[in-house]
């Protein structure tokens, strides 16, 4: 007997970013990684702008679901939250605390950055690209 096949399906990124609440950019980065099964590309939107598409297994997106709420309950150093961000300059994330862009947290007298609040963030900068 074989086992059952998984249905691929594509969607576009940034209807899987908005129903994860999980960057477009984090998506790329694990599709590219190969930490997630899962093809990129382009197509063209109802309004014939550009679009990129990820094309995802049905156990794939079941991960995503089940993932995605633990991932944005970590916390990470600022260091690890500098890489998250792409930012190079280290007082750019202690800025976006200050502000409330992002959230940290003291736990055992370090700081760390919640994964969530910077997964906010960047689909925030996400929503004023487009």
């Amino acid at each position: 007997m074989s086992a059952p096949t998984d249905v691929r399906k594509t969607l576009r990124l940034d209807e899987l970013s908005e129903a994860l609440r999980i960057s477009r950019q984090t998506l790329v980065r694990w599709t590219d990684r190969g930490l997630i099964n899962a093809d990129l590309g382009w197509g063209v939107s109802d309004s014939n702008q550009e679009t990129r598409l990820i094309e995802v297994d049905d156990s794939t997106i079941e991960f995503l679901e089940g993932f995605a709420g633990e991932y944005r309950e970590d916390t990470v150093s600022r260091t690890e939250a500098r890489r998250l961000l792409k930012l190079i300059d280290r007082n750019q994330v202690q800025k976006l605390i200050r502000q409330g862009s992002i959230k940290a947290r003291k736990i055992k007298g370090e700081t760390r950055v919640s994964v969530g609040s910077v997964e906010d963030y960047l689909m925030t900068l996400e929503g004023e690209e487009a």
